[in-house]
This record gives structure tokens, sequence and C-alpha cells, in this order.
């Protein structure tokens, strides 16, 4: 401790300690172990990959834990070795270099750890070795010889048991006390004696492992074991018949779970939302101020927080596979499947996580270190159905699929198959996008994939919850204020311009128009529509919610729904669909309500018995303007479910890919690419089904 002229104690600068080795190594429980919770979560400036840096005290000195990303060398392949690599030789800007570095070294594969160990020595910065995972290597009949190790390697070789904090101590005291190694002994000359003819990676991989089987020789030492429970599992897990099924059971339960387990979850999300928004509803008086809290700013931030339940649960489970060695064979065995279409095993869990929620299974693509498979992989998750289209999926089927059995098999029902089809559109998209990708804007050579399984073990409660956690505050902290400014521009469009007296002028027309139509009229349904329609104008609801619809057709949004309506009249739309497309962008779901104001509906929960009810029956009577033609038909419900099922309606997940991604490029081209999908693909299914149903 230093102490100034005023006499008064300073506390010595903080040592930085970078913490490097190969994945899967137990690298984050010792993090957790040394450091705790981290300080600090953010990225590393100029790149989206993230750092973790914690905190702690050890003999009156503060020091700061930078948990690096895992690699296997000092020669980067991806961004997340790339920054290990920058941070390691000072060249990352706005990052100071380390004064110490620990190499987490796993020792049930000594001999692969220490070729990056190798590299770091070389550096010469003040080094230490944590040995980890030592007891699975007493399990395996390995024994390793620390002390001869930290002779022949000249630092600090320190075994850990990093769950039971067995050698963290020890390790903080060995970071203090580190000094720059040697340069290693022999290494030069296993290098050069190398065939010169050899191409440069190859020469640096065969001196190093010539250097390294040399340093561990009399090291490690080997008992022989009975065969591991650990391999007996592999045998099943990995099997490719037994482990395929086992693995589609457990991906069954962890969707299962994320779909159905986070639906309460938001439910009370939104209900505490809606509660909220009536109790400011009510201490506000009426007008622009309350309509912009409760319809843009509260109504923006419960579209927010209510995917937290969604990205919560799926980090749990992905946390929890990874911490007990799972979602590396899970990857393994699904890499066979996906590599026929250009993708590895890595990416199959994020894809199914999107069935879910597209945000979360986005997110869920930082498991993979390949740059190219995880670009792909981002880009490709918002094709499989989430749960935000199911609302629009069902309010279709019901309202306009005719509920008959197939093939005389009472509970198959055509609605039934129009839904799985939807989901199987998705899916079967995908796989030909990512075909067609492969071989054009990401063409190149194969992308190998090759990893180590590691041994099993038991998920570190604290690391799983410390992953849930950084995952829930980075959506909220990063996407969300964007999603919620969306959210507030979308109020404005909606709600301007104003012009009361143009609105009334409007209401009294409609009723005009509904008298003339009802004279006319001799069909005893529609009639009983018109009826139900003229009476409601003479409710204050029904009065309300039809001057509300007649300001949204004249607000900026209406007008954008007619100037696009030559677009979306191929898709045997009229411009209130295409408006309704139009405010759903911020989230698919939107379109429900959208419809119902801009259908003189007001609010209508659809998903309740009777507004559903009033939802259908009034987009049934619905009709072009000035005509008595229907604007809902079998082909027009078609083509508004495909166009959602292939379109990138949803403002969150673009906001994600832009951050995950760091860059907005990728957004863009997401949204346009889907937008032409989902157009093309309404387009073939309404002229398609017009032609066939005559």
């Amino acid at each position: 401790m230093n102490v100034t002229a005023a006499g008064v104690a300073e506390s010595p600068p903080p040592l930085t300690v970078a913490l490097l080795g190969n994945p899967n190594t137990g690298k984050s429980t010792l993090f957790s172990a040394l450091a705790g919770i981290p300080t600090r979560v953010g990225n590393y400036p100029g790149v989206t990959v993230e750092e973790k840096v914690g905190r702690f005290v050890h003999a009156g000195r503060p020091i700061d834990l930078v948990d690096l990303p895992g690699t296997y060398s000092l020669a980067p392949k991806s961004p997340d070795e790339k920054v290990a690599v920058d941070l390691l030789r000072g060249r990352l800007a706005g990052m100071p270099a380390p004064d110490r570095v620990v190499i987490v070294v796993d020792a049930t594969n000594l001999e692969r750890n220490l070729y990056l160990a190798s590299q770091v020595i070389e550096i010469g910065l003040p080094t230490v070795i944590a040995l980890t995972l030592g007891d699975a290597a007493a399990d395996r009949g390995i024994e390793v010889d620390a002390a001869e190790l930290t002779r022949r390697l000249g630092c600090e070789v320190v075994p850990v048991v990093a769950p039971r904090r067995q050698g963290i101590p020890r390790l903080a005291d060995a970071i203090l006390a580190a000094v720059p190694p040697r340069q290693p002994e022999g290494l030069a000359a296993a290098l050069a004696a190398v065939d010169p003819a050899q191409p440069p990676t190859a020469r640096e991989a065969i001196g190093r492992y010539a250097w390294i089987e040399r340093v561990i020789e009399g090291v490690v030492r080997r008992r022989p074991v009975a065969r591991t429970i650990d391999d007996r599992i592999d045998a099943v897990v990995t099997h490719r018949v037994w482990g395929t099924f086992l693995f589609a059971l457990t991906m069954l339960a962890v969707f299962t779970s994320i779909f159905w387990l986070s639906a309460p979850l938001m439910e009370g999300i939104s209900f505490g939302v809606d509660t909220v928004a009536e109790v400011v509803r009510g201490l506000l008086p009426e007008g622009a101020v309350r309509s912009l809290v409760v319809d843009g700013v509260i109504a923006g931030a419960g579209s927010v927080v209510v995917f937290v339940p969604q990205i919560a649960l799926l980090f749990f489970w992905i946390a929890l596979l990874e911490g007990c060695g799972y979602l590396s064979r899970a990857a393994f065995l699904m890499d066979r499947l996906l590599v026929g279409v250009g993708l590895s095993g890595k990416s199959f869990i994020p894809l199914l996580s999107s069935f879910a929620c597209a945000i979360p299974g986005i997110m869920a693509a930082r498991t993979i270190e390949n740059p190219r498979d995880r670009l792909l992989t981002i880009l490709l998750a918002p094709l499989m159905s989430c749960s935000a289209r199911l609302p629009v999926y069902l309010l279709m089927c019901s309202a306009f699929v005719p509920n008959v059995p197939l093939a005389g098999i009472p509970w198959l029902r055509l609605p039934a198959l129009v839904l799985a089809s939807l989901y199987a559109l998705g899916v079967i998209v995908a796989a030909l996008a990512a075909f067609v990708l492969t071989r054009t804007v990401f063409r190149g050579p194969p992308q190998p994939f090759v990893m180590e399984l590691p041994g099993w073990r038991w998920p570190q409660p604290r690391i799983v919850l410390e992953r849930v956690r950084e995952a829930t505050w980075s959506f909220l902290s990063g996407a969300g204020t964007t999603i919620l400014a969306m959210s507030v521009v979308l109020w404005a469009l909606s709600h301007y311009p104003r012009d009361e007296a143009a609105v009334e002028a409007e209401v009294a027309s409609e009723r005009t128009n509904l008298r003339a139509r009802l004279e006319g009229e001799a069909d005893e349904a529609t009639v009983a529509d018109l009826a139900a329609a003229l009476g409601a104008l003479d409710t204050p609801e029904g009065l309300d919610a039809a001057r509300r619809g007649a300001a949204q057709r004249r607000s900026f949004l209406g007008l954008a729904g007619r100037f696009i309506e030559p677009v979306v009249r191929p898709l045997g739309w009229d411009w209130r669909l295409g408006c309704a497309a139009i405010a759903s962008f911020p989230a698919r779901e939107v379109v429900l309500g959208t419809l119902g104001v801009i259908y003189n509906l007001g609010d209508v929960d659809a998903g309740s018995e009777e507004g559903g009810t009033v939802l259908v029956r009034r987009l049934r009577s619905a009709t072009w303007d000035g005509s008595r033609r229907k604007v809902f038909t079998l082909p027009v419900a078609l083509s508004i479910m495909v166009f959602f099922a292939l379109c990138a309606q949803c403002a969150s997940t673009l906001v994600v890919i832009g951050r995950e991604t760091g860059s907005w490029v990728w957004p863009l081209a997401s949204f346009s690419a889907m937008t032409v999908l989902a157009w093309l693909g309404a387009l073939v299914t309404y002229q398609v089904g017009t032609f066939l149903g005559g």
C-alpha cells in the first residue's frame, strides 16, 4: 500500500490478469471460483465478442480477472480467438495489456492443452498454469506430476478443483508472485528440426507436439482402469440411432419447456403491464400525453420485457446442457444431418429454439465458434415459425379454413394440417436457403467441424444462473432500448395527423353506407352482420371504436397502407391488410390488434372467446371499399399465413441480429430478402389458390 504526501494511504493499482484456455477446460468455473460474478459484462471495443471482468482482492492487492474467449492456439481463426490474441499482445484499442496470464490446462488432455501454453509462454508475460479437472483425470487413471511440470515449463503449475475451491488460494498466491517465464527449453530446436518442405502451419504443429511429448514424458503417468461410466454413457448418447433418438427427446423437452413454461410467466408479465397501463390511464387526463405514455411507452416496454422468460429459460437449458457436457455430444450428432445443407451441428440448437422465439435462438448462436456458420445460423433463425406467429395462424385457420376431417379420420382436421404445414414451410425454406447461400454468398472451402468431447460433470448452479443473468441483462440493456424507441415511433405514426372534423365526417358516412347496404341486402347472415355493425355505432363503445378506426385510417400509418395497396393487391389484400402488415413490424402478433382497430372493433382480445368471435365475424363480413366483394377468402387467408410465416415482421429480431452481428447491414439484408420471399410466397399461394378454387 502506498502513502501520499498528505499521509493518506492509497490502494495499490489493480493487476490485470488474463484468463486463457482451450474450450471445455473448466475456465468459466475457475473464473467464478476466483472472482465470483463479473463486475463488468460488455463488448470489447470495436467487436461484438463479450468481455467478462471480475475483480477480487487477494493479500490486499485488487485483481481484475479478464475472461478471454476460449481458443486452441494463438493463430486466430474466429473473431473471439482474435480478441484473445490481440489482448495478450496489447493490440486491442481501449483495453490494457495484461500484467499476468493464467492458462487453464485440462489435466485429462495435457498434450493438447500445452500447445496453447507453449505459445503464451513465448510471449514472456508473467504466467501461471492452472491444472484443472484433476478429479476427472484421477477417475481415468491419469496422474500429473505438477512439481516436475513446473520445473520443465519454467512457470508455476497449480492443480485446482474449481467446483470445490481446492487450490484456489494457492493459485491466487501464484498470480501475485508470477514472474516472466524463461523461454521454453528445446522448443526452438524442435521447430527447426521439422522438414522445411512442410507448410508453415504444419511445421509449427509438428514441432510443438514433438516438444510437448518430451516435456510430458515421465510427468504424466497412466494406470489401467476399468471402462468408466462416462464411456458407457457416451456409447449411448453418440450412437447413430439411440443417440439421435435420445437427442430428439431431449430437444423436445427443452422446446416444450420454453414454449409452455414461459407461457404463464409471459401472461403474468402481460397482466402486470396491462395493470400498470390501466392505473396510468386513470391518473392522466385523456389526450395525446396519456396515449403516448400508455400506448407508446408502457406498451413498448411490455413488448420488451415479455421476452425475458423465453430468453432466461433457453439459456438456462443451454448452460445446463453445456455444463454437464451434453451439448458437445448433441452438436456432434446433428453435424451428420446439417452438413448436407452447409451447416454444422452447432446450428441445430439455436434453430430449434427459434420455434419458441427467434431472439433467444439468435443469441444462442454465440456458442458457434465459426463466424460463417454463426452468421448463417443467425440469418436463418427468423424463418422458424416462432410463437408470435401462432395467433395469426390460429385466427386465419379458425375463420377461413374449413374444419373438415381428412381421409375419413375424425381427429385429423384440415386446419391442423394447414397449421403443421406452416411450421414445415419455415424448415424447408431455411434448408433451401442454407443450401443456396453456402454455394453462393457464403461459398468457400468446407468448414471443418472439430471439437473435443469434454468429460461428463455436474453443472455448477452458480455458473448456470450467471449465464442466465448475463443473457437476460444483455437483451434488456441492449436490444430493449431500441425496441422501445421503435414502439413509440409506431405510436406516433398511427395517431397523427389528427383531424377530428374529418373523423366525424367519416363516421357519419359509414353510418349512411351501412343503412343503404342494409336496405338492399337479401342474405340473412349478411343482414345480421350489417345490423350488428349499425347497432354498434349507437353505443358509446362502438362509436369510440369507429372514431379510433377512422383516425387510424387517416394517420400516417393509414396513408402508408393506402400507398402500398398496389403492391399487396396481387396478394388479394386491400389497403387495410397492408396497413396491418406495416403496423406488425414491431411484433407479428400486433397485426391482430391493428385489424381490430382498423375494422372498427377497438381493443379486441382475439384470444378470448368473445373477442375472437367478434373479430372473425367482422373479418368475414369485410368488403373492399366501394363494393360488396369480400376481402377475406380462403386463398387470401392462406396468403396472409404464408406471408407471416416467411416475413421478418419483428423489430425485436432485427435489432438482435444487428447487435449480434455488429452491423446493420445484415438486419437490413435479412428484412429485405425475407420480405421479398414472403411476398412471392403469398403471391403464389393466392394466385394458385384462386385458380384452383375457381
